[in-house]
């Protein structure tokens, strides 16, 4: 007999505004004791398969749980959501049905499947200064900058014409080896290494920019040292410029180098047409008096990204150099089979870096000002990615003082009550008790905790309200 879970639902709701449950069962093709079983409360779990621990609507509570902390950027790891299970049971009175006291794996994959809406992310790691520059207040300032430049050099950030006059620019270190994630070796093996030419492996600062329009400009390879020599820029990209400083890492020095050698000879034929915006954290490596005079003498805007946004903002972050440092893996990788597991050297880096020249496509360039909202401007794209700025305003302060509770802030539960996308990707229900305390204790709880733990979690102290 064929039913679906829809037909279940329907046919308890029919039944409970005084249908008769024979007809009801024989009108969708259910068998009477299923359906009198999960109207008395025997199954506890709407559709096919065995009970659950808990009935879907405490199911949905955790759920509405981990949603919450997660949109507030405290999300639960698997082990935290099992000390969740633990304690809910525990606190309901509810027959620990596990052996040895907690969820096992099955119980997580089950969990997982019967709410979709929920799912496993590495996490990128937020600081408390990236936070707080993540406001919206900041965000709309930032592009506000940016609209005015753009109204008053008469440039238009959403025509096409205008797209080869927006710059970006941002350096990046590339590692001179690469290890593997995984090998394949005999299963059972205790001990698998891998065969490498050491551990004096640096990084080596490649300068990259590039336009909205797609193109690319040469890099500029920057290495560690006192000294520059010839072999070192042999076999390079075609137009490449190299530099040299004691720490490996951009200057003031270097960067206007890079602008007067590279990026104006670029852009010549642009300048005397028009204005051309360049886009730059403001770092102190990047700035300088030179610099900002030859800008403004050459017809160029320079635009300083808002401190600690460049995750988001900056469109080389966005989306250039993650596949840029994929397909340097790959040119590593290759590199060490052909000479058995010898590094890259700064005289064969430049080689190397012409490889991964070719595998830039105009795509990753247009991405990244797509992503950052840059090309065509909107804010919007952005704002849509931040958390909710009632939320980062209690996670500050959660991270300001660590034994404060959320409960002291009330308006982060009522916009969290409020948002009804989350609602209803988990059904109807509201929520409960326990989904409050949870969201209104202090999150600086937030970390690993052993199973052997877990035995004694009931035992807590509750917070107090």
């Amino acid at each position: 007999m064929a039913y679906s879970k829809e037909d279940l639902s329907n046919a308890m709701e029919e039944c409970g505004t005084g249908a008769s449950m024979g007809a009801t069962a024989r009108k969708y093709g259910i068998p009477r004791s299923t359906l009198h079983d999960h109207i008395s409360g025997k199954h506890k779990q709407v559709g096919k398969g065995g009970p659950t621990v808990l009935t879907s609507s405490e199911e949905r509570e955790i759920a509405l749980t981990c949603m919450t902390l997660g949109g507030m950027g405290f999300g639960l790891t698997r082990n935290l959501v099992e000390i969740v299970l633990v304690e809910y049971i525990k606190e309901q009175q509810i027959p620990n049905p596990f052996r040895s006291g907690i969820p096992g794996r099955d119980w997580w994959e089950r969990f997982l499947r019967r709410w979709p809406c929920l799912s496993e992310r590495k996490p990128q790691h937020l600081s408390k200064k990236r936070a707080e520059a993540s406001h919206p207040d900041i965000i709309n300032g930032w592009f506000d900058r940016v609209e005015e430049l753009a109204r008053s050099v008469s440039l238009d950030l959403s025509d096409p014409e205008s797209a080869h006059r927006l710059w970006k620019c941002d350096e990046t270190g590339l590692c001179t080896a690469a290890g593997s994630k995984t090998l394949l070796v005999k299963r059972g093996s205790r001990q698998v290494s891998e065969v490498s030419s050491g551990s004096d492996h640096e990084y080596i600062t490649i300068h990259c920019a590039g336009c909205a329009s797609g193109e690319p400009l040469p890099p500029f390879i920057l290495y560690k040292g006192k000294n520059m020599y010839r072999r070192w820029m042999e076999g390079g990209p075609a137009g490449a410029l190299y530099g040299i400083s004691e720490s490996g890492w951009m200057d003031p020095a270097n960067f206007l180098s890079w602008f007067l050698k590279l990026f104006l000879p670029a852009v010549s034929h642009l300048t005397e047409t028009g204005p051309v915006l360049l886009f730059f954290d403001g770092h102190y490596s990047h700035i300088s008096l030179e610099l900002i005079r030859a800008a403004r003498q050459s017809n160029v805007h320079l635009l300083c990204l808002p401190p600690n946004t460049t995750y988001i903002l900056q469109p080389l972050d966005v989306g250039f150099f993650s596949p840029l440092k994929t397909n340097w893996r790959k040119i590593l990788k290759l590199y060490r089979l052909q000479t058995k597991g010898q590094k890259a050297t700064k005289e064969t880096f430049p080689s190397l870096v012409s490889q991964l020249w070719e595998s830039v496509k105009p795509e990753h360039c247009k991405g990244g000002f797509r992503g950052a909202g840059l090309f065509p401007l909107s804010r919007q794209h952005i704002l849509t990615k931040l958390p909710p700025s009632v939320a980062i305003a209690v996670a500050m302060k959660c991270l300001q003082h660590p034994s404060s509770r959320l409960a002291s802030h009330p308006t982060s539960l009522e916009y969290y009550k409020s948002r009804r996308s989350d609602q209803s990707q988990l059904g109807a229900g509201g929520k409960g008790p326990f989904l409050r305390r949870w969201t209104s204790q202090s999150l600086s709880a937030r970390v690993s905790v052993s199973p052997s733990r877990i035995q004694s979690i009931g035992e807590r102290k509750k917070p107090s309200d």
